[in-house]
């Protein structure tokens, strides 16, 4: 029994102790996540056999732990819903230790009401989740690189914590309030400390609940901005309402804030080491589609410093993100745009598709600009930027075999990802270097666009692309949504880069509302399960439910496809296409059935596993709307199950 004297210090403490136990229990499990599920995995793969990889019983405890954390979905009104099992269980078990801490050692402290200690345990372990909430938006990759977390899974930890929050915090206002209004001290809860605390409450509520998708949809810089604001708020007011919240609070307003600093100053860094002072070229390639070009400075750039490795200047990752800035568009707004260039190109490309408010304005300036002072249509835009970030995924170069599958302009992180894939195998072959990878590994590049024309929008490094594909390095599937093949006119990049010059109208921007922006940020706009490649709606030359399925296993400049087509549903229809000896790319018209082409590589290495005793690795890394990842990821399960399935590595990038 604790004195009469001594218990609001001894709750105070305990308050202290399980405020800080539940912050550093959710750290030491997403760090046990990044360790068992990412670094050892990473570790493994780098240190393989040529013919397969070693250590076997790690990876079949790794597929084991994929199949259960499958992802699977419930269907409501003709409308997919996707959820995970083992996260829904890891969310009821974080929840119910969350609990346990509320009730621990809270019976003895008897000098006030039991409401009234509840009421404030509650909101200790509320606040107890806050750094982690914080942590969990940063730009840099410090959690993602400690969890092994995709963007994905690190966006609905920021969301799942931040509504657990408001609930705890709402039990926490209710009880307090109830107790002290059933004892008739009304004074209680209209002295200051507690306006702040309605105070952050209500800034609270409206940045959980406005946070809606919808809402960020509707009007996303506005949120942006308010979001900001209330956040600033209720830290604020959180921090004066009750003294022993206030070293959590400022552990992570601090970490938030550092890293935003951090930010900052690479932007400037960026700007300093710019030939141009970060004037950058911003060109239109068609109607909806912009293309910004950053130069980057060669001329006395070396790597091994040690700032240069900090920054990323000139050393960014295939695949990698930044944010970009225009003042003369939007003086503070930063919007992610993935990197669709390598770093040996000497200059960041970004492919913008054009939606509402930002790029909307942005081609509307440049639709506006007197073109003949400017050569070849190209307008100058001082621009600041920061980054690089993301990227964090297993080393594809230790896998069997790599599929790489891209939705619009979601092909700018798979573009470089696969180049950048195809350079690193071609300087080991030339080196003779044969150590800790596969000896002939397997890849294709699966691409589904609305039109054939919009192959310009990377026209940079699909020529690289075809050089490998001339070399039967790479098979190329180009799938073709909104198009039937007939009444396409145009058969080469060049007819196509033709065609698609843009033709500036009022209806410029018609295609605004499609899914092809090539932003990582929550401004993306999902779409349902009847549109995963764009608004149909819009003369669309196929059915909505055709399927076109391909398990194509070569590239065709031999003069053959040798494409097989399986018709096994009343959906489903096959296309036949002639290919001529100078095509180094399939092209299809229609949707990809992504399960069977997950399941021919799939198969194929199952083969290859029992014919030599070996195990084998496939890697599917994809880009694309919230539906095409979660049809991905679901297909990647399905291919796991079968029995004497290979190692399956399923890596999705969101925007």
């Amino acid at each position: 029994m604790v004195p009469f004297d001594q218990q609001y210090f001894v709750e105070k403490e305990r308050n202290n102790k399980y405020e800080w136990l539940i912050f550093i229990l959710t750290l030491v499990i997403l760090g046990i996540h990044g360790l068992l599920f990412h670094w050892i995995p990473r570790y493994l793969r780098l240190k393989r056999q040529s013919t397969g990889l070693t250590h076997d019983k790690y990876f079949a405890f790794i597929k084991q732990w994929d199949s259960f954390t499958s992802c699977k979905y419930f269907t409501i009104f003709n409308k997919r819903f996707y959820y995970q099992p083992s996260l829904v269980l890891f969310c009821f078990v974080f929840v119910g230790v969350n609990i346990g801490f509320c009730f621990a050692e809270i019976r003895d402290i008897d000098y006030q009401g039991f409401l009234y200690a509840i009421s404030k345990r509650i909101s200790r372990i509320g606040v107890g989740n806050l750094p982690i909430l914080l942590l969990s938006v940063m730009k840099h990759d410090l959690l993602t690189q400690f969890s092994g977390f995709q963007f994905d899974r690190l966006e609905f930890l920021h969301k799942w914590l931040s509504r657990w929050m408001w609930l705890m915090i709402t039990v926490h206002l209710s009880l307090g309030c109830y107790y002290w209004l059933t004892n008739n001290f009304l004074i209680m809860i209209i002295i200051p400390p507690q306006i702040f605390g309605f105070m952050a409450y209500g800034s609270l509520f409206l940045l959980t609940w406005t946070s809606m998708k919808f809402i960020r949809q509707w009007c996303f810089e506005f949120w942006l901005v308010q979001h900001r604001v209330f956040a600033f708020i209720m830290l604020f007011m959180s921090f004066i309402h009750n003294t022993g919240n206030r070293a959590v609070v400022l552990v992570s307003v601090h970490g938030l804030v550092i890293d935003r600093v951090l930010s900052k100053v690479m932007a400037h860094v960026h700007k300093h080491y710019s030939p141009t002072k970060c004037k950058s070229t911003f060109g239109i390639l068609d109607s909806g589609t912009i293309e910004v070009t950053i130069p980057i400075r060669e001329e006395g750039y070396i790597a091994d410093r040690w700032y240069n490795k900090l920054f990323g200047f000139k050393n960014w990752k295939a695949g990698q993100h930044v944010y970009l800035n225009v003042p003369k568009i939007k003086w503070l707004e930063y919007h992610p745009f993935t990197i669709a260039s390598l770093a040996s190109s000497n200059e960041m490309k970004l492919l913008v598709r054009v939606q509402k408010g930002f790029t909307k304005k942005l081609l509307k300036y440049l639709a506006d600009v007197d073109h003949d002072e400017h050569e070849d249509d190209l307008v100058s835009i001082k621009t600041m930027y920061h980054g690089p970030y993301g990227a964090v995924h297993q080393p594809f170069i230790s896998f069997d075999q790599c599929v790489f599958f891209g939705a619009g302009s979601g092909a700018a992180f798979t573009f470089p990802t696969c180049l950048d894939l195809l350079q690193q195998i071609e300087a080991k072959d030339e080196a003779q270097d044969f150590l800790f990878r596969p000896a002939a590994p397997k890849i294709r590049f699966v691409w589904a666009i609305k039109n054939l024309k919009n192959i310009i929008w990377f026209k940079h490094i699909f020529d690289q692309l075809l050089t490998y594909s001339a070399r039967n390095k790479l098979i190329i599937d180009i799938y073709v949504t909104q198009e039937n093949g007939a009444g396409s006119s145009c058969s080469s990049i060049e007819e196509c880069q033709i065609e698609s010059e843009p033709k500036l109208d009022s209806s410029s921007s018609s295609d605004a509302v499609s899914f092809e922006l090539n932003s990582i940020g929550s401004n993306s706009k999902p779409l349902n399960k009847n549109n995963i490649y764009g608004d149909d709606s819009k003369g669309q030359s196929i059915d909505k439910e055709q399927t076109v399925i391909t398990t194509s296993t070569a590239t065709t400049n031999s003069g053959n496809s040798s494409s097989s087509h399986n018709k096994h549903k009343s959906d489903t229809i096959e296309v036949e296409y002639e290919f001529t000896e100078n095509k180094l790319y399939n092209v299809f018209y229609g949707r990809p059935d992504i399960g069977t082409i997950i399941q021919s590589h799939s198969n194929e290495l199952s083969q290859q596993m029992a014919d030599s005793k070996t195990y084998k690795s496939l890697a599917i890394a994809s880009c694309g709307p919230p539906f095409f990842a979660n049809l991905i990821k679901e297909q990647c399960q399905v291919a796991r199950r079968v029995k004497g399935s290979p190692d399956v590595y399923c890596y999705t990038e969101s925007f």
